[in-house]
Parts: C-alpha cells; structure tokens; sequence
C-alpha cells in the first residue's frame, strides 16, 4: 500500500509512506504518485516495508533520477531492515538519499559500507 501522507504545499515537501512489499505491481503505482508531485522534496517512508525485490530497488533508483531531473529531490527516510539490506547489496545506497532515525536534518548519502 502506498500512501499520500503529509503533502505540505507551504514547505514545498510531501511525505509518502509505502506499506507491505515494494516490488514490481506497488512500485508501478509508487511510480505514479510520484510523477503527480510537484513539490521540491519527496520523503518516501520506508520503515514499514517488509519485503522488497529488484524491481522495487530500481524503481526507488529511476523515481530518484526522475525528480533529480525536474529539480526535485527524494529522500528515503526510515528504511526497513530488507530494504536497506537490498540496497546495500546492489550499491544503490551510495547513489539515493537516505535519511536513517536519528540523523542530522541534512539528508546525505550513506557512505560505502556504512
């Protein structure tokens, strides 16, 4: 399930929250709203994500060009265990934003082999 959770258009930033498995049908549908925003920054929740395959991986990698060559930014916050392990597998970890709890408010990119 992907959720639309905070759009906030005074700060210019919307929150999405994706739920349960991250594969190839739910990342169609992240694809989707994402494509809809217009804001400057995305933050895509991903600590409720149980499972994630390669499909999902490239979709968080494609959305993030995406947004990048609009001008937009995306940040994952949050993300769940299966997930971080995936994209440290495939070293998407070094090219996405993500934002791990406790983090500085500025998003960086998570250092190989962090």
């Amino acid at each position: 399930m992907i959720l639309l959770t905070s759009p906030e258009p005074a700060e210019d930033r919307a929150e999405v929250a994706v739920r349960g498995d991250l594969d190839a049908v739910e990342g169609a549908e992240l694809r989707r709203l994402l494509g809809g925003l217009t804001v400057a920054t995305v933050e895509l929740d991903l600590a409720r994500v149980g499972f994630i395959d390669c499909a999902g991986a490239r979709t968080l990698l494609r959305a993030d060009e995406h947004l990048r060559g609009l001008g937009q930014e995306l940040i994952i916050v949050r993300p769940s265990g299966p997930v971080l392990r995936l994209l440290r597998l495939l070293g998407f970890d070094r090219h996405l934003l993500i934002r791990h709890p406790g983090d500085a408010v500025g998003a960086s990119r998570t250092p190989p082999g962090h």
